[in-house]
Order: structure tokens, then C-alpha cells, then sequence
């Protein structure tokens, strides 16, 4: 294939690896059968060096949501198995407070619920109570968390909301003590094969989860663990949830997004016939204020897609420095991996980078 549209591309990821704006980055895009793949920089900068490949694992962070949380959801939605308009007080009689029973798992996956953007726990908690007892305590706090503001009115972006649709698809799962990680696992990764996306469980991980921490994009140099970060999650609330939540803890590499990108564009089953995938994947105007899509995200002009994605595309992005573009309209996809929060989270103009890369990607393919 001719690379020569790619070379601007290529520079531009490069020239922010030098300039520090991430450590390192693995970036693949593409249209029908053109793609392009780059990885630069650095897995690790600090206290050693390692390089970046094609088989490091990165922190997806909040792409979690939809690469998890919002995809099962959809799947039993499309089987009859989930009903995301029923009041969770339905779902799961004399479980949740009485505030969060009208609740929907829509509203919720739309952040048009009410609750608050999150709960900064890790300034109360200690990072290291492991077993499913601090997990369940922890829960918890965020099913007492009091509304900021009537459902459907206006939309806040809260972790709240993924964690409790985590929560409530465990126990609506078959079997006794069903984990997110292993659910996900089971009816989502395995059959397509993605051997590199996992939940790694801080006390407990799945045999694939078990990495070695060279394997990972190191994260943040992280205060409160006291150590660096590297093959367990970065996001706090997902540590005191021992690794897997509906929020986030996945982790994975460009490659196997590139294959989830792919089969949602109709290359695999996915799980989720056309007709649900078009209807959740469009705006859901549940607030007056939002285009969001059920869980995704959807292009908009100030937003972190850039310019060129068509009505019909829908992603998401994770403050770890991920994110992940499918339009159907074009046929295209764009996953861009980072470790932008190594050695520390301070922006060093990554927000500013990803829309403009995004806008040389889709003028390449054209």
C-alpha cells in the first residue's frame, strides 16, 4: 500500500512524542481495507526505560464504559435479557435507595441521571484493602451518593452512573458471585478472540489478566499508591473496586481495538443486531443539553473528535490518553492509545493534540 498520505500523520505523532506531550502512543486508523498503524515513544520512562510495541497493553481508562459496560448492556438489550428504561428499583426490588430506584439504566449510561461528576474516595480510603468485602463496601458509598440534580434534566458527566450499570449487570448475570471481568470475558472478548483486552482484578485476576507489569504502558508515578503504575488501573475509584468496574480498569492494545473497531462496523458479531446498534449509538436527547449516544459519545465541534467524523460516528476517550472513533458513514475508525499521564498527569497539551491528529487522520483517508 502506498504510505505516502500517512507520512504527515506519522510526523505529527512522532513530533509529540518528542516534545513530551505523551510518552509514548500507538495509533491505528482505517477505511475499508487502507490502514495504517504507528507506535512511538516510550512504555516506560522512568524509574528505567522501556519501549513501546505493538503487543503493550495501555490503562483504557473511561473508554471502559463503552468498551465494557455499555457493549454487554447493549448485547442483553438486543436479546431481551435488559430492559434500559426499567426503573432499577424493578430491576433489582429492595437493593438500591430510594432516590436511585426511578433510575434507568439509560439515564444513567446518558450521564442524565443526576448524579454527581464522582466521589474523590481515594482522599478518605487507603489504596490496599483488598477482598470482595472492601469491594462491596465500597459500592456501597456510591449507591448512598445523593443526586446533584433531578434525573433528565441536565447532563453531568459521572462515573457514578457506569459503576452502578457494572454493579447491577452482576447481579442480573447467571450464575453466584458473576464478576464484571469474568462476564465481559465470557460473552464479549473471548468470542472474538481479543486476547489482550482484560479486567486486571487486583486481588484475583483472570489467567489471561495475569501480565507480567512489563507488559503495560506504565501510568502515573501515583502519590497515593506510592509507587509506579503499571498493569493495575490508574483510576482511583476503579483501584478501591479492586480493578474492574463499569468505569473503568480494562486494558488492551490497538490491535484488539482495532478488531472491536472493525466488528462494529460489521466485519464479526458483535452480539448486537443493526437495528439496536443504530438506535443506541444516535443521540439520545434525554436532556435538553446532550448529544450523547447510549454510553458513546458523539462528534461535535469543540469536542475531542476533531472536525471530519460524520453525524453517524460515535467513541469515546479516557483520561489516561485513549480513545476510540468508529463512522459508520465512512467506514472508518480511528483508536489512539497513550500514556499521556506518564510519569505524571499534568497536561502537556495533549487535549489540544488529539482533535488535530484526528482531522490528519480522516484527511488522509479521503
Amino acid at each position: 500500500m502506498n504510505c505516502y498520505p500517512f507520512l504527515h500523520v506519522e510526523a505529527a505523532l512522532r513530533n509529540a512524542v518528542d516534545t513530551g506531550i505523551t510518552a509514548g502512543a500507538a495509533l491505528i486508523f482505517g477505511a475499508g481495507d487502507r490502514r495504517h498503524e504507528i507506535h512511538a515513544g516510550q512504555a516506560q520512562t522512568t524509574p528505567s526505560v522501556r519501549p513501546l510495541s505493538a503487543a503493550t497493553l495501555f490503562d483504557l481508562a473511561s473508554l471502559t464504559k463503552v468498551l465494557a459496560t455499555t457493549w454487554l448492556a447493549m448485547k442483553w438489550t438486543a436479546a431481551g435479557r435488559l430492559d434500559l428504561d426499567a426503573p432499577l428499583g424493578d430491576l433489582l426490588p429492595g437493593y438500591y435507595p430510594a432516590d436511585k430506584r426511578p433510575l434507568t439504566v439509560r439515564l444513567l449510561m446518558c450521564h442524565a441521571s443526576g448524579l454527581p461528576s464522582g466521589l474523590q474516595l481515594h482522599r478518605q480510603l487507603p489504596p490496599d484493602t483488598a477482598g470482595e468485602a472492601g469491594r462491596r463496601a465500597v459500592i456501597e458509598r456510591f449507591l448512598q451518593t445523593p443526586l446533584a440534580d433531578h434525573p433528565g434534566l441536565t447532563t453531568l458527566y459521572s462515573d457514578i452512573g457506569p459503576i452502578l450499570v457494572g454493579d447491577l449487570l452482576e447481579h442480573l448475570a447467571p450464575g453466584p458471585k458473576a464478576r464484571l471481568d469474568s462476564i465481559c470475558a465470557t460473552e464479549l472478548y473471548m468470542p472474538l478472540a481479543l486476547v489482550d483486552t482484560l479486567f486486571a482484578h487486583l486481588d484475583d485476576p483472570l489467567p489471561a489478566a495475569q501480565r507480567p507489569p512489563e507488559a503495560f504502558a506504565a501510568t502515573e508515578m501515583c502519590p497515593w499508591r506510592n509507587r509506579a503504575l503499571s498493569g493495575e488501573v490508574h483510576d482511583e475509584n476503579a483501584h478501591l473496586l479492586r480493578g474492574v468496574a463499569g468505569h473503568a480498569g480494562l486494558f488492551s492494545t490497538a490491535l484488539d481495538l482495532e478488531r472491536i473497531a472493525r466488528a462494529f462496523l460489521g466485519d464479526a458479531d458483535i452480539g448486537v443486531d443493526s437495528a439496536t446498534l443504530q438506535s443506541l449509538t444516535r443521540a439520545q436527547q434525554l436532556t435538553p443539553d446532550s448529544s450523547r449516544a447510549f454510553g458513546w459519545d458523539k462528534p461535535r465541534p469543540d469536542g475531542p473528535s476533531g472536525r471530519g467524523f460524520s453525524p453517524l460516528a460515535y467513541g469515546h476517550t479516557g483520561f489516561t490518553g485513549t480513545s476510540l472513533w468508529v463512522d459508520p458513514e465512512h467506514s472508518c475508525y480511528v483508536i489512539l492509545l497513550t500514556n499521556r499521564v506518564h510519569p505524571g498527569r499534568e497536561d502537556r497539551g495533549f487535549p489540544a493534540f488529539r482533535p488535530l491528529l484526528h482531522d490528519l487522520v480522516l484527511d488522509s483517508l479521503q
